[in-house]
């Protein structure tokens, strides 16, 4: 598996541990929960879908869709789909950051819209790395050589500033660090 790939393939792993952990917490939202929401593991969270997904890997899959799309495949259609959402994606991690943001900042912002938002954001992450985990990332192995791999790094590194997870390849970076102990905890009590 080429490293490109295998990055990939961690950050689905881990963006859906990650969303995992942000519904924990917008579920103590609810009127019968125990405890209340931690903010600053949200607004991390958060911080970190638009630091990160949006800016590097989004752009990595958009330069490897747009290489299956010059393939003979029956999956064009759904790779356009993805193509769009990472568009969405990114305008919804943008809106959903700056409503938490301001509620982080003891503005008044409804509970329901904060709840509500919150949630349609977590569904259209799950229902998108869903949908490229069962379609495409399966072809990946199948229709690049390594060849094609080298172009492919090469096109990426051109096009895309490449940096490393500052959640899970880089676990000192200060902003992110109660937000990485918040998920190791919440693995071990799985």
């Amino acid at each position: 598996m080429h490293p490109i790939q295998h990055q990939l393939h961690s950050d689905h792993h881990h963006m859906q541990l990650l969303l995992s952990c942000l519904s924990q917490e917008i579920d103590c939202f609810d009127f019968d929960s125990q405890r209340s929401p931690d903010m600053e593991i949200v607004v991390s969270a958060l911080d970190y879908f638009h630091v990160y997904p949006d800016k590097w890997h989004h752009p990595a899959e958009d330069v490897i869709f747009k290489r299956l799309l010059d393939k003979k495949l029956d999956e064009k259609v759904i790779l356009k789909k993805l193509l769009r959402e990472h568009e969405k994606i990114s305008l919804e991690t943008v809106k959903i950051n700056q409503l938490f943001q301001t509620a982080a900042d003891d503005c008044i912002v409804s509970v329901t819209d904060l709840v509500n938002n919150a949630r349609e954001f977590i569904s259209l992450q799950r229902a998108h790395l869903n949908t490229e985990n069962e379609f495409i990332y399966p072809l990946l192995s199948e229709i690049f050589d390594a060849d094609e791999w080298k172009a492919i790094e090469t096109e990426i590194k051109a096009e895309v500033k490449i940096h490393d997870d500052p959640l899970f390849n880089k676990i000192s970076k200060k902003e992110y660090k109660h937000l990485y102990n918040y998920i190791i905890d919440s693995e071990k009590q799985k």
